[in-house]
């Protein structure tokens, strides 16, 4: 009698969703077919983010991976789309549904407020709070500059409010990792799909509908790929902070044939880093393994891997094979050769002297094309900073620069002290991987913006809360 209830019960839910599927069906094509698709492709947003509101509710831990997966793909959504759709504004909905998740669910799961206390935490507030005073600097020219960068301001408090409360636990550590390397994996498959595939229509007419684009994309060893991320540099950063990672996961205690697939998935995603064309990512690899190696130097594992990875590295530069990634890889160790890495040093040494005139910057988004649009008539505004450490020195001055520098060193300093702490080796192989793919992403901020790009950025800010919080976690276990 139980089996047979449960089974109606399984059945009426199974109707329940087909009847409810093919009313929403119906009620989007009404709508397409009367006011245009605009209104459909909003209903089809509305009903899915009804869906994820009720489940995020339930289940912060699923709604903060919702929002990583979106992070991942609103610009491939945004291409899709024939119309011009905010998808950017998608990421604070969702920030903000989890918010609420972790409210409501307060009364069941209390917020351990001791995780607070933590030095990463007093720098983020710090760095956060700055930016907010630049609404007074009275060096920037409008407001509106100010008012488009609140936006991230509070969404960054909110986020860390919100990764403090949901990494508070190894099992959602290891469930958020295994995820989002899963999601970069797919970006650099999708890269290499695009390489031997070309691009889709789709595609081409993202590219040709603005001026300028496929110059920015065409290069002298042909055409870079960006998947389905923001554009080259974001998708060929990701790949080569996710391969650090995955290649030092391979080294930690695991089974043979997950150690297997993550090998294949760092070939993939290193793949992916050639065919975008980008140099810095390039650099970020010896980076990222040099930091691997400093932390297990006494290690023979170890000293295996760096004599593997230095023999790859004179393989790839020297080795007498030709192609177009592999010229562009190689052209990253030959700075003094390449014409637009001396524009960019000139660049940077002109306006050295307003970074040293200006202690608190010239104002939030006053750099850049965005300069130019929000801050028109400022002396920096369409100026390219090509560094995410140059342009906060503008915009927010030396004392902006120095506060982002103490948060960044507290962070290193966090993960590596917490390293050599940690009992359990696979937390201590997290914190490896997590330390030197962090520090290999804050060299690359000094030739790219590389800490802010979506989804890199979500994944940033939760390796604060990561790197303070598992040393607690391993102490309990």
């Amino acid at each position: 009698m139980n089996q047979l209830n449960i089974h109606s019960k399984a059945m009426y839910r199974q109707v329940l969703l087909i009847t409810a599927l093919t009313v929403v069906s119906l009620g989007v094509s009404f709508l397409i077919a009367n006011f245009g698709i605009l209104i459909g492709f909003a209903s089809v947003a509305g009903v899915i983010g009804l869906l994820v509101f009720i489940r995020t509710i339930q289940d912060v831990e699923f709604g903060f991976l919702t929002l990583v997966t979106y992070g991942y793909f609103l610009f491939l959504i945004s291409r899709l789309i024939p119309v011009r759709i905010p998808t950017g504004v998608g990421i604070e909905i969702i920030g903000f549904i989890v918010f609420i998740g972790v409210i409501v669910n307060l009364s069941k799961n209390k917020i351990n407020w001791e995780l607070f206390k933590h030095p990463i935490t007093y720098l983020t507030v710090i760095n956060e709070f700055y930016g907010i005073l630049q609404v007074l600097n009275p060096n920037a020219v409008s407001f509106k500059g100010w008012l488009f960068a609140s936006r991230g301001i509070f969404f960054t408090f909110l986020l860390y409010f919100i990764v403090v409360k949901v990494f508070d636990n190894l099992s959602f550590i290891k469930r958020f990792t295994k995820w989002w390397l899963f999601l970069a994996l797919c970006a650099g498959l999708y890269g290499m799909f695009q390489e031997y595939f070309g691009y889709r229509d789709f595609e081409w007419r993202y590219i040709y509908a603005s001026p300028g684009r496929y110059d920015l994309l065409s290069v002298w060893t042909g055409i870079r790929k960006f998947s389905f991320l923001s554009d080259v540099a974001a998708f060929g950063m990701l790949m080569a902070f996710s391969a650090i990672f995955t290649f030092i996961l391979a080294l930690g205690p695991f089974k043979m044939p997950l150690k297997i697939v993550l090998v294949i998935s760092g070939i993939c995603m290193l793949l992916g880093m050639s065919y975008s064309g980008t140099r810095t990512a390039t650099a970020m690899i010896p980076v990222g393994v040099m930091m691997y190696v400093l932390l297990n130097i006494n290690n023979k594992r170890t000293i295996i891997f760096l004599v593997v990875a230095v023999i790859a590295f004179v393989g790839v530069l020297f080795g007498p094979f030709y192609n177009g990634p592999l010229e562009r890889i190689r052209s990253t160790f030959q700075p003094s050769e390449d014409a637009s890495m001396q524009v960019r040093d000139r660049n940077r040494k002109s306006v050295q002297p307003y970074i040293y005139s200006h202690p608190i910057g010239g104002g939030l988004m006053t750099t850049d094309e965005v300069g130019r649009e929000l801050s028109p008539g400022h002396p920096n505004a369409g100026f390219a900073t090509d560094s995410g450490y140059l342009e906060t020195a503008l915009q927010r001055g030396w004392i902006g620069l120095i506060i982002l520098l103490a948060l960044y060193f507290t962070i290193m300093k966090t993960g590596i002290e917490n390293f050599y702490k940690a009992k359990d080796p696979t937390i201590k192989i997290l914190y490896a991987a997590y330390c030197a793919s962090f520090f290999s992403l804050s060299i690359a901020n000094f030739a790219q913006s590389a800490m802010g790009q979506k989804p890199t950025g979500l994944i940033i800010i939760s390796s604060y809360a990561i790197l303070a919080n598992m040393i607690r976690l391993d102490k309990k276990n």
